[in-house]
């Protein structure tokens, strides 16, 4: 890699760890020269501004939530098996990127002007999603393999017991020292898979 280019891959990273260290309002550009070994000038030569820096990362994080969480339609798989796919994929994307889904969330509610854009790839990649899994679901019913579920009650069932899981464990960790282990991760990735395939079930 040419020296420029390690130092315009310095600079993005360091604004990507003080973005989701801090947020965008509470980092500087001195910060991130800082953070990355160089110059403020040599940030503004690469970048321009904190603003377009911002973008870029913050534009690559919903893009990877979106591959991530809404990657769903498998058809060599069952239902059973893509929902569970589902799950655990769900509960890994937030396990690899624990500061993720707050950094896009606090940015969303507290600096809508500049994370208008994205919420809005969030909000229509969701609705695209949400439409593929009602038709998998109606199908599914419709062989009575399953009893009335929709979709979105399905999707926010996953994504509350993931988060929630996450929430608590970091009051226990500040409460005990105790810190997340693979059998926790496990445990909570079966209990999950078991509730929800036991809500799809026909009554």
């Amino acid at each position: 890699m040419k020296k420029e280019e390690k130092t315009e891959e310095e600079i993005l990273l360091a604004a990507e760890e003080l973005f989701l260290e801090q947020g965008f309002a509470q980092t500087t550009t001195a910060q991130i020269a800082q953070r990355a070994g160089c110059n403020s000038a040599l940030v503004h030569y690469y970048y321009r501004t904190k603003e377009n820096l911002f973008a870029r990362i913050f534009g690559s994080k919903v893009q990877l939530m979106l591959q991530n969480i809404f990657s769903f339609d498998r058809r060599d798989e069952t239902f059973e098996e893509r929902i569970t796919r589902l799950i655990s994929a769900h509960l890994s994307f937030l396990r690899e990127n624990p500061r993720l889904v707050p950094f896009v969330l606090k940015e969303i509610l507290f600096s809508p002007e500049r994370a208008i854009p994205y919420a809005q790839e969030l909000a229509r990649a969701r609705g695209e999603f949400l439409r593929h899994l009602e038709e998998d679901l109606r199908a599914e019913r419709s062989a009575g393999r399953i009893g009335d579920v929709r979709a979105e009650a399905l999707l926010n069932l996953v994504v509350t017991q993931n988060i929630s899981f996450f929430i608590l464990a970091a009051f226990k960790r500040a409460a005990t020292g105790h810190t997340l282990e693979d059998a926790d991760y496990e445990a909570h990735c079966t209990e999950l898979i078991t509730t929800v395939l036991a809500r799809l079930r026909p009554q």
